[in-house]
């Protein structure tokens, strides 16, 4: 990737143009735009060096992952490409939640899919060359074990590059742009699909080595994440039972149990009633009837027959509903082993 002046894109690709006051090089910019005093987008934020940091790190950080780093193989695949474009998070059901809380970003939970709006400072080329430097002695391209021994003003760069690598995949087209503009994920900067192409076209081809460890992984599932805190229970971690709370109403958690509930009771009851059945008629030689036999005995055997096969059935079907979807899970779990596996020996290799 080319250094234009320590930003990772040109100042002509740079869909906002605000003059930052503490520009280094006002030659270069155009005098007819008068200078900001603030984060642009955000006009309640200063300049000052640690104001912009303390803004960055609520805007972008996400430290709950970042202590679960070492674990999140176990509930998510490792692949930073692992990111649906945002038609096909439609295609599969789910709706785009716009949200301010970088947690948050990237995680789905049944039918919708958080996603943090991209904010208009990282659209600033000013911004990046002042608050975005890679660390002295390093270019462009960085080493993620070294990005926590910058300057006690910088922010880790690698997070602002990982966040926009995963735009590059969530608006990959004019399709998904459109998505985004209607979802409210882009700024006003962002006028049309050509100047967000050529815009993001520079983040397009970056490295998991030039990303926060965070970009490491992609989509990942609510429903692991809360597993995941409470097996581990982080430090971070708000509460030992959840990542985010799934149900914020009562009413909303009892309407989403009671089906299953409902299900699991009938099954029940219908089992325990057949083999009230089985017991009550008498099992000698149900398969076959003698010569003197009534049609009430017939009929006896017939419903002990039903019964038995009845329970067979539901045995059957509830090894299927259990069964199956610990096989995928274990499956799930072994492959992420092994992949890991291999990830460390390269690692050791190397």
């Amino acid at each position: 990737m080319s250094n234009f002046s320590q930003a990772p894109f040109p100042l002509s690709c740079a869909p906002n143009r605000d003059r930052l006051s503490l520009y280094p090089d006002a030659t270069v910019r155009d005098v007819a735009i008068e200078p900001i005093t603030h984060v642009p987008g955000d006009p309640a934020v200063s300049l000052l060096p640690e104001d912009v940091r303390a803004h960055l790190s609520g805007q972008l950080t996400t430290p709950l992952l970042d202590e679960l780093y070492e674990r999140l193989w176990l509930v998510a695949r490792r692949s930073g490409q692992s990111i649906d474009p945002l038609h096909t998070q439609e295609v599969k059901g789910r709706r785009i939640v716009p949200t301010k809380d970088p947690r948050l970003y990237l995680v789905w939970h049944r039918d919708k899919i958080y996603i943090k709006p991209v904010p208009a400072f990282l659209l600033n080329h000013d911004f990046w060359a002042i608050y975005l430097q890679p660390p002295a002695g390093e270019s462009t391209v960085h080493n993620p074990k070294q990005s926590s021994h910058s300057g006690s003003v910088a922010f880790d760069r690698l997070v602002a590059m990982g966040f926009l690598r995963s735009y590059a995949l969530l608006v990959p087209h004019r399709l998904d742009f459109a998505l985004a503009k209607d979802a409210h994920l882009m700024p006003d900067d962002v006028q049309d699909w050509l100047q967000w192409s050529k815009f993001i076209s520079y983040f397009r081809h970056v490295t998991d080595e030039q990303v926060a460890r965070r970009y490491h992984y992609g989509q990942l599932r609510l429903s692991r994440l809360n597993w995941a805190v409470r097996i581990f229970r982080p430090q971070h971690a708000s509460t030992m039972w959840f990542y985010e709370i799934p149900h914020w109403s009562t009413g909303d958690f009892v309407a989403r149990a009671t089906v299953p509930l409902l299900f699991l009771f009938a099954s029940v009851s219908l089992a325990l009633s057949s083999m009230q059945v089985v017991l009550a008629v008498p099992a000698d030689d149900p398969w076959f009837s003698g010569l003197g036999d009534s049609g009430l005995q017939k009929m006896g055997r017939a419903f002990w027959v039903f019964s038995a096969a009845v329970i067979l059935a539901w045995l059957v079907a509830g090894a299927l509903i259990l069964g199956i979807p610990l096989a995928v899970l274990a499956w799930q779990v072994l492959w992420g082993y092994r992949q890991e596996r291999k990830r460390n020996a390269g690692v050791s290799d190397a």
